[in-house]
């Protein structure tokens, strides 16, 4: 969740594509900030410029190393090319628009009729290749050649210009359409015809770049790395239900229309084609296997590293499973290689496959309850399972094939809120813990990998460097920053919950605090599936708190532990994450003597905006909330996100209902703050005046409401910020004397 913007033109601009305490038990004095890094030739340490060894830290005889170690790493001459971009330009006798100038463009009923420029662009070390729109007139170029005028004029909507790697053709949308462009000859092929207000083709729909792709992503076309084929997404959006966003500054009104589809409807349907560089041909992805009345996902697009098959992750509605297909982009015939799984809870859209060298791949699953890396081949055969135990990968550092190993950053079994780095065995024969303790650990790897440059941060220390051995060994500690004088540090605790597991929790305390005062509480939360409010990371600046204390907890939903942990929310939100809050709080104040048990506010915006209203009507631990752009029903939100944790209302009408907090409305006995965007094209602020008129149906008058009318998802007024402090303070009131 937490998204923002419906549909937008998107890339009508330039786009330039360039192709815990201490971790360990020994202290080092503290030294002042210097520049680390590898030497050139891998085996050496640079330390502000100067070459020493690694281990020892003595300086070595420069003429000892093969590459001079002052000398920075040579970057990528982005200025020259930037030059030859310019001068490109210049040789079209255009210039592009700023990158602004498109901006607001909402939906296709908003596209502008003449754009008046355009452009993509591709640089690399030998060539410069673009694409641009001038008065409707597409020009291609490549150095050396000129511009040539492409097809027709009068092109009306063009977006999202993709390159091919070998600079020899241009993706582009023109109005509703997908069309190729040769950048040699300016020869044009139109893949599709049929495009429209209905019909995407290469351009995702807001639900698909919200939930799937990234939000802002609408790309839906991806070029083969030889450039011989480009993979596309079509959508068809047919059937599926408009919601209005309303602006009521004009006198009449701007109404925006978006297909926003809610849990339980009809969903956007996808298919997948290829289309053939030479001559445009396009061929149809065989996705026969699956129903597509069932309303099937496709989540993700990619190419084998040599562009001879490309592979799509497709899912079910409900993302139950995840099948990875392989593609023979000649024929479209789809071959399944796995289905993946996750017993108990849903299946997450998967990582990019990693692949190695010899055609085989690494997998991401979540098929134990943690997420963990699987190497297959081609054929869809497992090969081993990398990397096993209780904690989760989060991503890739480093894969050292002749070495046959891999690094990866990821959780500890007793530790989430933190990076700690694993190295495996490509062939699953060993997982080993490089980093101990807490901290976000970050290494760099010498040229062997013999040794790592390890960089660590948390809470409490604003960095420290080490050199570590390939088996986690403390060779020395070269470096630790000083903690700046009078900065207050949070204070991290593993609170244990009424079933014996634990969460992590963080206090702050005011800026003045006084333990002989009694204080009140805020809880500011947002408890969504898998987005922990805790990180463990240094902040030079942090703002205290002044008049309360201040609470943070990662609910196991929202723990970073592994899906485990996270599918506790699974077909029942709220229930687990309130339960955690509470026990949280129960801890504090049972701890904490200086904290009022009768005072505790709880806040949150989007998914924390739900569990802010959900724990004021379904607990008595709160006092009062102030809940803002919140689901209260989820029926209400968008399929694709609310279905992967709720299934259908169909298929799970007992947990909608518990969850809603619109039908809960008449329990509301304490002080609420409801907060929206009037133009919240995301969480529709329809969320917002359903619970209003069910509190005034219910005779509340504990509640109050406030719209922004100019706002979408994200409010960011002082307005806003002002109003939340003055009603806790209003309600909670400030520290008080004990007895």
């Amino acid at each position: 969740m937490m998204r923002f913007l419906c549909r937008a033109l998107a890339p009508l601009l330039l786009a330039l594509v360039l192709v815990p305490a201490g971790a360990f038990a020994q202290e080092s004095p503290v030294v002042r900030r210097q520049a680390f890094r590898w030497a050139p030739d891998g085996i050496h340490l640079a330390v502000d410029g100067v070459a020493v060894d690694a281990r020892t830290g003595e300086p070595v005889d420069p003429s000892s190393v093969p590459a001079s170690a002052a000398e920075e790493p040579t970057a990528p001459d982005r200025g020259a090319a930037r030059e030859r971009a310019k001068l490109a330009l210049e040789a079209a006798r255009v210039a592009p628009l700023p990158a602004n100038a498109l901006a607001g463009q909402r939906s296709r009923s908003t596209l502008p009729r003449a754009p008046e420029v355009a452009t993509g662009l591709q640089l690399d070390d030998q060539a410069v290749t673009g694409a641009i729109v001038l008065d409707g007139q597409l020009w291609v170029w490549r150095d050396g050649s000129g511009a040539v005028p492409v097809g027709a004029d009068g092109l009306e909507g063009v977006r999202h210009f993709t390159i091919a790697p070998d600079g020899k053709t241009v993706a582009y949308i023109d109005g509703f359409d997908l069309a190729l462009a040769r950048t040699e000859d300016g020869r044009v092929s139109a893949l599709t015809q049929d495009g429209g207000e209905e019909m995407f083709h290469g351009e995702l729909d807001w639900v698909y770049q919200e939930e799937l792709y990234g939000r802002f992503d609408f790309r839906g076309a991806w070029w083969s790395p030889t450039g011989n084929h480009l993979a596309f997404i079509s959508i068809d959006e047919s059937g599926v239900d408009t919601f209005t966003v309303t602006d009521y500054r004009p006198q009449n009104q701007t109404l925006e229309p978006l297909k926003y589809p809610k849990a339980g409807t009809t969903n956007p349907r996808a298919r997948l084609s290829i289309a053939h560089a030479a001559d445009g041909a396009v061929v149809p992805v065989d996705l026969g296997a699956y129903n597509a009345a069932d309303g099937i996902l496709i989540v993700r697009v990619g190419w084998s590293p040599k562009g001879e098959h490309a592979y799509a992750f497709v899912q079910d509605r409900e993302q139950t499973w995840c099948d990875l297909l392989q593609i023979e982009p000649d024929t479209g015939n789809a071959k399944k290689l796995l289905r993946d799984s996750s017993p108990g809870a849903w299946v997450d859209r998967p990582p990019e496959l990693h692949w190695l060298s010899d055609g085989t791949f690494l997998f991401q699953s979540a098929r134990t309850g943690f997420e963990h890396l699987y190497r297959y081949n081609q054929a869809g055969t497992l090969i081993a399972a990398v990397t096993h135990g209780d904690w989760r990968v989060r991503g890739i550092e480093r894969v050292d094939e002749a070495g046959g190993w891999i690094a990866v950053s990821g959780s500890a079994p007793e530790y989430a809120i933190g990076d700690t780095v694993w190295r495996a065995q490509l062939d699953g024969s060993d997982v080993v813990r490089i980093t101990q303790g807490r901290g976000h650990w970050k290494l760099d790897w010498n040229g062997d990998g013999s040794l790592a440059l390890a960089r660590m941060e948390h809470m409490g220390n604003p960095g420290a460097t080490w050199i570590l051995s390939a088996a986690g060994e403390q060779v020395r500690q070269v470096a630790q920053e000083e903690l700046p004088a009078d900065l207050a540090v949070p204070n991290w605790h593993q609170v244990e919950t009424r079933d014996g597991e634990w969460i992590d929790v963080v206090v702050t305390l005011p800026a003045d605090f006084d333990p002989e005062q009694l204080y009140p509480v805020w809880l500011d939360t947002y408890a969504g599936p898998d987005s922990p409010s805790i990180t463990d990371r240094f902040r030079r600046e942090r703002k205290s708190a002044d008049w309360y204390v201040g609470l943070s907890v990662n609910v196991r939903s929202a723990s970073g532990r592994g899906m485990k942990y996270t599918a506790a929310c699974y077909q029942d939100f709220g229930a687990s994450e309130l339960r955690d809050l509470e026990d949280a709080v129960a801890w504090l104040v049972h701890t904490h003597a200086y904290c009022d048990p009768a005072r505790v506010a709880i806040s949150g915006w989007s998914y924390g905006g739900f569990i802010a209203a959900y724990a004021l009507l379904k607990s008595n631990t709160f006092h009062c909330a102030v809940a803002g752009g919140g689901v209260y029903d989820w029926a209400l939100n968008d399929p694709i996100y609310t279905e992967r944790y709720m299934r259908t209302p169909a298929n799970n009408p007992r947990g909608y209902a518990n969850a809603s907090v619109i039908a809960a409305a008449k329990k509301l006995e304490r002080p609420l703050l409801i907060v929206h965007g009037a133009m919240d094209d995301n969480v529709h602020v329809q969320n917002a005046f359903q619970l209003v008129l069910a509190l005034q149906e219910a005779g509340s008058q504990s509640f109050g409401m406030m719209l922004y009318p100019t706002s979408r998802h994200g409010v960011r007024s002082n307005h806003w910020t002002v109003l939340r402090e003055r009603f806790l303070r209003e309600h909670l009131g400030g520290a008080r004397p004990r007895g």
